[in-house]
């Protein structure tokens, strides 16, 4: 190992390095990696002790920043169905830990369904309330 990087790993007491929190709300159905979302949505939390650097990729595709800052959490939205692997590590140094998630939105026909089972409850509500308040 070349001297300045063993002083790198000496530098940093264990603690310092960023990682993301184990109770993140996302988990899949056998309950390893990689968690999962139904809805394209991902609440994030870590721990550290300065400035982090979070980066997204997806599968095959390049790599973005997604957040630079101090702070604990991170809600991101607007993801599609896919494959995605997220990095976290101190604001200008290397990637300390890492996640994968899988998004699989439900699908249309599903949703539809459900949307017209709402509107028939909803309607037949209506009628019980409609009905009732005539007999008063």
């Amino acid at each position: 190992m070349p001297l300045a990087a063993s002083l790198l790993a000496f530098s940093l007491p264990a603690s310092a390095q960023p990682a993301f929190s184990d109770d993140v709300p996302l988990t899949s159905d056998t309950g390893q990696v990689p968690r999962t979302s139904d809805t394209g949505q991902v609440p994030l939390a870590w721990q550290a002790d300065g400035p982090v650097h979070i980066s997204m990729a997806r599968e095959g595709g390049p790599w973005r920043a997604v957040f630079e800052g101090s702070g604990e959490q991170l809600f991101l939205s607007g993801l599609s169905d896919g494959h995605y692997t997220l990095t976290i590590g101190p604001e200008g140094g290397a990637v300390t830990d890492s996640i994968q998630l899988e998004v699989r939105h439900q699908s249309l026909t599903r949703a539809l369904l459900l949307t017209l089972l709402g509107g028939v409850v909803f309607l037949m509500v209506l009628g019980i309330i409609l009905r009732g308040a005539r007999h008063d």
